[in-house]
C-alpha cells in the first residue's frame, strides 16, 4: 500500500457522506410509509416516529452514573431530536434506528449507552437477498459527553460536533465518520474501527486503553490535524496524538499507515522544538530521508547536494586537464559551448566526489578542497541513509 493520499481521501469521504445521507433519507422515507412492514423491531410509542424539539431527557443536577435515569429495551425508530438536552440518563439494550440528533447536548453527569445499537442493516424492501439498508444515526452540531459500552455505532455520522470526555468501550464503529468536529479526551478500549474515518477534525487528546486490541484496517483513516494556536504546547499535543495513532496502526500490522502517521508526528514534533540544535537535527533527519518514511527524499537531497557543489566548483575554481583553471571570471569570458563544457566537467567532478569514486579529467583547487571534503562525507552518509530507507520501505511493502 502506498502513502495515504489525504486529498483523495477527502474527495472520497465527502462523496461517501453525500451518498450516505441520500441513502438514509431514502430508507427513512420507506420506513415511515411502511411502518407495519418493519421487522425485528417493536417501535416504542413514546419515542418513535416523533419530532422532539427542546425536550429534556434524564435528571437534573450533576449526578453519579449509579443515579442516572434508566431507559431500557426500547426501539426508538426514525425520530428527530432537535435542541434537546440529554443528561444523567442511561440507555440500556436500546435500538436507535434512523434517528437524527441536531444541536443536542449530552451534558451534566453525561449519558451512558450500554448494549445499544445505532444501525439497521437488514431491509424489508424487495429483493432483500444480499441487500442491506445500512441505516445509521446522524449527529449534527451536538455537544457530546457520553460513554458507549458494548454498542454498535457502525455507519454513524458525526458532523460539526464537540465530543469531549467520551469513551468507547468494546464498541463497533465500523465505517463511522466524524467530520468537522472537535475531539477532546477521547478514549477507545477494545473497539472495532475498521473503515472508521475522521475529516477536518481537531483532535486534542486521543488515547487507547486496550486490554485486548482496537482493530484498524487499511481503510481506517484519521485526517490531518491542523494547528490553530500554533504554540509549542499545541504542536506537542498533535505530535502525541499522531504517535498514538501510529502505534495502533503498527499493532494492527499496518506498517505503511504507521509510517505515514509517524512522519506526520515527527513533523509536528519538529515544529514544537525551540532549542536550535535539536531543531537542526530534526530538519536534517527530515531532509535526508523524511524521518525514514520517504524513500525519494535521499535521492532528491543527494541530487541537490551534487548540483550545489557543481556550482561551487564552477565559481570558486577547479582544474580541468593538466593546466586549465576554471573560475567565475573564466565563465564570464567564455562562449555558450565552452560554458556547457565546463558545467559538464564540474558535474563530473561533483558526482565523483559525492560517490567517492575519485576524479577523472577535472579536480578541485585548494580553494574548493573544503567543498570536496564535505561533499564526500555527505555522500558517504547519504548512501547509507538512502540504502537503509529504501530497504526498509521495500521490506514493509
Amino acid at each position: 500500500m502506498a502513502y495515504i493520499n489525504f486529498k483523495e481521501e477527502r474527495y472520497s469521504l465527502n462523496k461517501q457522506i453525500e451518498n450516505r445521507k441520500k441513502n438514509n433519507s431514502k430508507v427513512i422515507s420507506y420506513i415511515l410509509k411502511n411502518k407495519a412492514d418493519l421487522k425485528d423491531y417493536t417501535p416504542c410509542k413514546q419515542f418513535s416516529y416523533k419530532n422532539f424539539n427542546g425536550t429534556t431527557f434524564g435528571k437534573d443536577g450533576l449526578l453519579d452514573e449509579s443515579d442516572f435515569r434508566i431507559v431500557e429495551s426500547k426501539d426508538i425508530v426514525c425520530s428527530k431530536f432537535i435542541d434537546c438536552n440529554f443528561k444523567n440518563i442511561r440507555y440500556k439494550n436500546c435500538n436507535f434506528i434512523g434517528c437524527f440528533f441536531e444541536n443536542c447536548t449530552f451534558n451534566d453527569g453525561g449519558v451512558t449507552f450500554e448494549n445499544c445499537i445505532f444501525i439497521k442493516e437488514g431491509t424489508e424492501q424487495l429483493p432483500s437477498l444480499n441487500n442491506k439498508d445500512n441505516l445509521g444515526c446522524y449527529f449534527y452540531k451536538c455537544n457530546i459527553y457520553a460513554k458507549f459500552l458494548n454498542c454498535d455505532l457502525s455507519m454513524a455520522l458525526f458532523e460539526e460536533c464537540n465530543i469531549t470526555n467520551t469513551s468507547f468501550e468494546m464498541t463497533y464503529i465500523t465505517k463511522g465518520i466524524i467530520k468537522n468536529s472537535k475531539l477532546d479526551k477521547i478514549v477507545f478500549e477494545d473497539c472495532n474501527l475498521c473503515g472508521f474515518k475522521t475529516l477536518d477534525c481537531y483532535i486534542i487528546d486521543l488515547d487507547f486503553n486496550d486490554k485486548d486490541k482496537t482493530k484498524f484496517d487499511e481503510k481506517t483513516c484519521f485526517g490531518k490535524i491542523e494547528a490553530v494556536e500554533k504554540t509549542k504546547q499545541e504542536y506537542e499535543g498533535i505530535y502525541m496524538t499522531y504517535e498514538t495513532i501510529a502505534d495502533k496502526f503498527k499493532e494492527n500490522n499496518l506498517i505503511n499507515n504507521f509510517g505515514e502517521y509517524y512522519y506526520l508526528g515527527k513533523v509536528a514534533e519538529r515544529k514544537s522544538l525551540k532549542k536550535i540544535f535539536p531543531k537542526i537535527a530534526s530538519y536534517f533527519y527530515w531532509i535526508s530521508c523524511g524521518y525514514g518514511q520517504r524513500a525519494m527524499y535521499p535521492v532528491i537531497t543527494s541530487l541537490a547536494v551534487i548540483i550545489v557543489c557543481t556550482i561551487l566548483y564552477l565559481f570558486l575554481g577547479m582544474k580541468v586537464g593538466e593546466n586549465e583553471i576554471v573560475t567565475f571570471f573564466t565563465l564570464l569570458n567564455s562562449d555558450f559551448k565552452t560554458i556547457m563544457g565546463y558545467i559538464n566537467e564540474g558535474l563530473n567532478l561533483s558526482v565523483g566526489m559525492f560517490a567517492g569514486v575519485g576524479i577523472d579529467n577535472s579536480q578541485p583547487m585548494p580553494a574548493t578542497y573544503m567543498v570536496s571534503n564535505i561533499e564526500m562525507i555527505i555522500g558517504l552518509l547519504m548512501m547509507g541513509v538512502g540504502i537503509s530507507t529504501l530497504v526498509r520501505k521495500a521490506k514493509n511493502n
